[in-house]
């Protein structure tokens, strides 16, 4: 008796960790398809001109925008390369 106590209640605890499981990847998932999409618009948005400001907290302005790399113009004359994954919000 005391052998399928201690069966029943693994399954028990095995069932509730699977749940719990399938609860947090779905919730995650949502939340990663949201951050996508915000950065999808985010990059459609950007254009020369557009003061913007990085993951690290570095603000400045677009100067030149490429595919993969972007110009900005941190100071009157301080411009460098940077990715445009990098840029977390247009100001």
């Amino acid at each position: 008796m005391n052998g399928e106590m201690i069966l029943n209640s693994s399954i028990v605890l095995a069932a509730f960790l699977i749940l719990f499981g399938l609860i947090y990847s779905i919730f995650s998932n949502n939340q990663l398809k949201k951050r996508r999409e915000i950065m999808k618009k985010l990059h459609e948005n950007l254009k020369v001109g557009s003061k913007v400001m990085f993951s690290a907290g570095l603000v400045g302005e677009i100067v030149e925008l490429g595919d993969e790399i972007v110009k900005i113009r941190l100071a009157d004359k301080l411009v460098i390369e940077a990715s445009r994954f990098a840029i977390t919000e247009i100001l």
